[in-house]
C-alpha cells in the first residue's frame, strides 16, 4: 500500500542518517586515536619501569621465589613439590597487592628505612589485618627471626634479631609461615587438647588445610578486606596505566619534569629525589598539612562502603588528618618504587641505593598516589551515582594532584 511504501522509504532514510552518524563517530575516533597514539607511546616509554605487565611480574616472582627456594627453608615447610608450585602460582596471582602491602607497611616506622620491614612493622601488619593477636607474640618473633634467609645464605652479615629487618622475599616467606601457624599449627593444637580432655572433635575442626590453602585463607579472610580499600594494588596500577591518565601526564609533562628537577637539585647529584626531598615537595605543593580534602567525588559502592573503616589502617593514612601525613608520604614514597628484584653487590652487601631515591617515573606515580590519598577520602554527595566506575574517581583524584 501507499502508506507501507512511505514507511519503508522513511525507515531507509533513518537508516542512512544513523549509518552516516556512526561513520562520522568512527572517523572521529580514528582521528583521536592518531592524535593520542604518539602521546601514549611517549608516556609508556617514560613510565616503562612503572607500567609492569604480566611477564615482568612472572620474572620478578620467579627471582624472589628462587631466593626462598635456595635457602632450603621451603623444602622443610612444604616438602610436596606440587604444593610448592601452588604457592608460587598464588604469589604470582596476587603479587602486585602483596608487594604494595609490604611496601606500605615497611614505611610505617619513621626510624627505619622504607624498603625493609622491621619487627614492629610486622606486628602492625598482623594487628591491623587481624591475622594474629598479641598472645602469639613469641611465635611471631620466632617466625620473624627464622625468615632472615639472606643472613643464612651469606648475602647479609647482620645477625637476625628483634632489631633486624627483613626484605620482600623474606616477608613472603614469613607470610607462608604465619599461614601455617594460623590455620594448621593452632588447629592441630586445639585438636590435641580436645583429645586429651576426651571431648568430641567436630568434623569442621578435623579437616586441617594444606599449606597453599592456608595461605589462601589468610589472604581471603585477613588481607583482602584491607587490600580492597588500599590506594594501591592492581587498581592503582591500572589507573596509572590507563589511557586517560597517561594522556593527562603527557599534557602536563613539562610542569611535572620542571617540578622533579627543582626538588632533585636540593641535594642530589644524579638527578633523583630522596625521601626528605619528596617530603619537601609534598609540603610545598599543599598535599600535607591542614588543607581540606576534596569532597563530592563519586565512587563505586564497594569503595564507599569501606570508608568507615579504611582510614584506621596504616596503609590507608591517618584518619584524623585533613591532609596527607608524614607517614602517608613515607608509604607513598615506598609504594611508588618499581618492582625490580633486589640486587646484591659483589661483596655480598645489599644494594639499597635504588630504594633510597626516586626516579622521574616513580615520582610521577607517587603524585598519582598522593592524589588518591588526599582527594579520595571526602564524603560523597547525597544522591551520588553509586554505579560510577571507581577508576574514574581515581582519574579525578590524579587530575587534581597533577594540576595542583
Amino acid at each position: 500500500s501507499h502508506d507501507e511504501k512511505r514507511e519503508l522509504y522513511a525507515q531507509e532514510k533513518r537508516d542512512e542518517v544513523e549509518n552516516f552518524q556512526a561513520e562520522r563517530e568512527r572517523q572521529a575516533k580514528l582521528r583521536q586515536i592518531e592524535i593520542e597514539r604518539p602521546k601514549l607511546e611517549e608516556m609508556r616509554v617514560i613510565l616503562a619501569d612503572q607500567l609492569i605487565h604480566n611477564a615482568v611480574i612472572e620474572r620478578t616472582v620467579n627471582e624472589e621465589w628462587a631466593l626462598i627456594k635456595d635457602s632450603g627453608v621451603l623444602d622443610n615447610l612444604v616438602p610436596n613439590e606440587s604444593q610448592q608450585e601452588e604457592i608460587r602460582s598464588f604469589l604470582h596471582k596476587n603479587y602486585v597487592e602483596l608487594s604494595d602491602c609490604y611496601k606500605f607497611y615497611s614505611a610505617v616506622n619513621s626510624l627505619g628505612g622504607t624498603h625493609t620491614l622491621e619487627f614492629i612493622e610486622l606486628n602492625k601488619f598482623l594487628s591491623e589485618t587481624s591475622i594474629l593477636g598479641e598472645e602469639h607474640s613469641s611465635a611471631v618473633l620466632k617466625i620473624f627471626i627464622d625468615s632472615h634467609i639472606s643472613s643464612k645464605s651469606g648475602k647479609s652479615k647482620v645477625k637476625p634479631s628483634i632489631h633486624s629487618e627483613i626484605h620482600r622475599h623474606e616477608f613472603l616467606l614469613a607470610l607462608i609461615k604465619l599461614s601455617i601457624f594460623k590455620f594448621i599449627t593452632l588447629p592441630k593444637k586445639e585438636i590435641a587438647r580436645l583429645k586429651r580432655q576426651g571431648q568430641h572433635i567436630p568434623n569442621s575442626k578435623r579437616n586441617v588445610p594444606t599449606v597453599p590453602k592456608a595461605l589462601e585463607l589468610v589472604y581471603e579472610k585477613h588481607l583482602a578486606p584491607v587490600l580492597a580499600n588500599m590506594p594501591a594494588g592492581a587498581k592503582m596500577r591500572d589507573a596509572v596505566a590507563s589511557k586517560e591518565v597517561l594522556i593527562l601526564f603527557y599534557d602536563n609533562l613539562e610542569g611535572l619534569n620542571n617540578c622533579f628537577k627543582k626538588f632533585a637539585q636540593f641535594k642530589s647529584k644524579d638527578g633523583s629525589i630522596s625521601l626528605p626531598e619528596f617530603s619537601a615537595f609534598a609540603m610545598s605543593a599543599g598535599f600535607s598539612g591542614g588543607g581540606e580534602r576534596r569532597v563530592g567525588l563519586q565512587k563505586s559502592s564497594s569503595f564507599r562502603n569501606g570508608r568507615a573503616a579504611e582510614r584506621k589502617h596504616s596503609i590507608m593514612g591517618d584518619k584524623t588528618s585533613k591532609g596527607v601525613t608524614p607517614k602517608d608520604i613515607r608509604q607513598i614514597f615506598s609504594a611508588s618504587q618499581n618492582d625490580r628484584p633486589e640486587e646484591i653487590e659483589e661483596n655480598n652487601q645489599e644494594d639499597v641505593s635504588h630504594y633510597e631515591v626516586m626516579t622521574f617515573s616513580e615520582f610521577v606515580e607517587a603524585i598519582a598516589r598522593l592524589g588518591v590519598m588526599k582527594f579520595a577520602q571526602g564524603s560523597p554527595n547525597e544522591g551520588a551515582d553509586e554505579q560510577h566506575e571507581e577508576q574514574l574517581s581515581y582519574y579525578e583524584c590524579i587530575k587534581l594532584a597533577v594540576e595542583k
